[in-house]
C-alpha cells in the first residue's frame, strides 16, 4: 500500500501495548517510505527528546509530535 499510494503523512501513536512509533518507523524505512511520520500522544514534558530519540532511530523520516489533550 505505501508504494502505491505514496502517503505524504502517516500519523501512528506514540505507544501502544505491542509496538511503538519506533517500530513503526523502522519497518516503514524498509518499506521505502520517506516522508513525514507523525507520533500521536498526550502532551509530555520533553517532547524534544522522544523527537531526537525516534529521529535518530529512522533517520530517512521527519518525526513529528502531534500533541492532543
Amino acid at each position: 500500500m505505501i508504494r502505491t499510494i505514496h502517503p505524504d503523512v502517516i500519523i501512528g501513536p506514540l505507544i501502544t501495548s505491542d509496538w511503538d512509533i519506533v517500530d513503526l518507523g523502522l519497518e516503514l524505512e524498509k518499506l521505502g517510505y520517506r516522508g513525514d511520520l507523525f507520533a500521536m500522544t498526550q502532551r509530555l514534558p520533553r517532547a524534544e527528546l522522544v523527537i531526537r530519540e525516534v529521529s535518530a532511530l529512522c533517520p530517512n523520516l521527519n518525526v513529528r509530535l502531534l500533541e492532543v489533550d
